[in-house]
């Protein structure tokens, strides 16, 4: 990766850290199913001058993949997030990397090294350890809410590797025009007293449902769609393991919340599983034997 799109790759790394604790903040008072559909809304806003860019044999491939990253994935989410604590939530959400590096392996044939098996396993294990605990039912249920959303971001991310390439800004568009009026139907089927909950919400929650539209949904989405154009899913996974520490600082600046022994086992085994899958092992030099003289080889990574 150039070092432009690995800057570029950090700022969004903050900017999704740094959501988790305003989905926190604004779910606290506002239907989260709601809050993601005014999210959305906002965005379509600023993104419909983008829609002309969509071609249209495009539609139907960016439909889908509106339908997974946005309705799907961000609904699970801001449920997961509400009813379990900011730090948890980024942990068990680093599921997205290798969730993500197995559906590569399966859709588009990236190679799958022993590093990353060994750190697909660990991941696991560190999110194991989160779920496995006395926990309250509800917040058990938020934790695998939270999963389920990480395997959503990865199935429309690989997507959108397969059935690109795709205009950033078009799809944004797209994303946001299709994913508002889903998530509204969601919300009225699922949740009760929106209206009066909008009209009692506390100006701290429309600025964390603001901050989510505009910092980590229209810049943080619009260069994660533009970094895959360019980037494998390889390169672009490292990053996803530094919003976990951006979330928890962020959580414990403003929310102060606690951090125990689980926790830091979890995030422990989770962010060496994933900084495991993106170890780049040295290439294994082998001389073979032509004729009178030695001709060195270079073998793949093991």
């Amino acid at each position: 990766m150039s070092l432009k799109d690995s800057m570029l790759a950090l700022l969004v790394a903050f900017l999704w850290g740094a959501q988790v604790t305003a989905v926190k903040v604004g779910g606290a008072e506002l239907p989260p199913i709601l809050m993601v559909s005014m999210r959305y809304a906002i965005m379509a806003l600023f993104l419909l001058p983008f829609l002309r860019r969509c071609q249209r044999d495009q539609i139907v491939p960016m439909t889908v993949i509106a339908t997974v990253t946005g309705t799907l994935h961000f609904g699970l989410l801001y449920c997961g997030i509400a009813r379990v604590d900011a730090s948890t939530s980024a942990i068990i959400y680093q599921l997205a990397t290798p969730f993500t590096l197995i559906l590569a392996f399966l859709m588009l044939g990236e190679a799958l090294k022993l590093n990353v098996v060994a750190g697909i396993a660990l991941a696991f294990c560190g999110v194991l350890v989160l779920l496995v605990s006395d926990a309250p039912e509800a917040t058990l249920t938020g934790m695998l809410l939270v999963a389920l959303a990480a395997l959503a971001f990865a199935i429309g991310s690989v997507l959108t590797k397969r059935m690109g390439p795709l205009d950033p800004l078009a799809l944004t568009a797209w994303t946001a025009i299709v994913a508002a009026p889903q998530l509204l139907v969601w919300s009225l089927a699922q949740e009760n007293g929106q209206w009066s909950t909008l009209a009692n919400a506390s100006a701290v929650a429309w600025w964390a449902m603001i901050y989510t539209a505009l910092s980590g949904g229209l810049l943080g989405f619009g260069l994660w769609f533009w970094l895959l154009r360019r980037n494998s899913m390889q390169q672009l996974a490292p990053y996803l393991l530094l919003v976990p520490v951006f979330a928890i600082a962020v959580s414990q600046a403003l929310l102060a919340e606690s951090l125990g022994e689980r926790l830091f086992l979890g995030a422990a085994l989770s962010l060496l599983g994933v900084a495991l899958c993106q170890l780049r092992l040295p290439r294994r030099k082998v001389f073979v034997a032509k004729g009178d003289k030695e001709q060195e080889t270079v073998d793949e990574r093991p």
